[in-house]
Parts: structure tokens; sequence; C-alpha cells
């Protein structure tokens, strides 16, 4: 297994992720230290450019807490092998101090 960490603290530039070998998204986890209240945080993960999400992972009310398992299109499959992963914050929606955790399952790869 391989988590993936992001911190941001209002800067939009996050440094993005190598694949080192092919993996399955598994959970991603939004955390932030204080609630957007009435707006909606909106984040995004990109394997390549491409999201791998079927909509963006979101906070909104009084959430510090999102884990979301099953937001993941039957069609994302696979980060493979040398993908670029980055992250992408689309709305803040107030929320501050924000942390995003993706969960990477290791795929076997074939050992011949």
């Amino acid at each position: 297994m391989r988590i993936l960490n992001w911190h941001f603290t209002g800067n939009p530039t996050m440094q993005s992720f190598y694949a080192d070998q092919d993996y399955s998204p598994e959970e991603v986890r939004l955390f932030s230290d204080f609630a957007p209240g009435g707006g909606v945080t909106q984040v995004d993960i990109r394997d390549d450019g491409v999201s791998i999400f079927s909509d963006y992972a979101k906070l909104s009310g009084e959430q510090t807490l999102e884990e979301l398992a099953g937001n993941f299109p039957d069609s994302t499959g696979v980060i493979e092998k040398g993908s670029i992963i980055s992250c992408h914050i689309i709305d803040t929606g107030g929320a501050s101090n924000l942390n995003i955790q993706l969960e990477l399952e290791e795929l076997e790869t074939d050992v011949t």
C-alpha cells in the first residue's frame, strides 16, 4: 500500500508524485482544521492530467473529515507505472489547512 499526502495552506501549487509501479486507487480522505461553513471544498486528483474521480472529492457544511471509497468510476482502473499523480484545489469553499490523502493499492506485476 502507498499513501500520497498533500497539504494545502493557500498556495495553489502542490507537489506531484511519480507512480513507481501500477496502483489501484482505493480511498481518498479530506481533512480540514476549519470546516468550509457555507461553502463546498472541491478537490480533484489527476493521473497524467486526467481526473481519477467520477465527481470531485468534497467537504461541505460543518464537515472536517470526509472519506471517499466509492468515488472512483469503473473506467479509472489502474494508475500505471510512470504516471504523474497531482492534486488540484478546484474551490476552497472556505476550508483552510486542508489535508488530502490518496490510498493506493499496489498491483502485482508479472515477474517471469
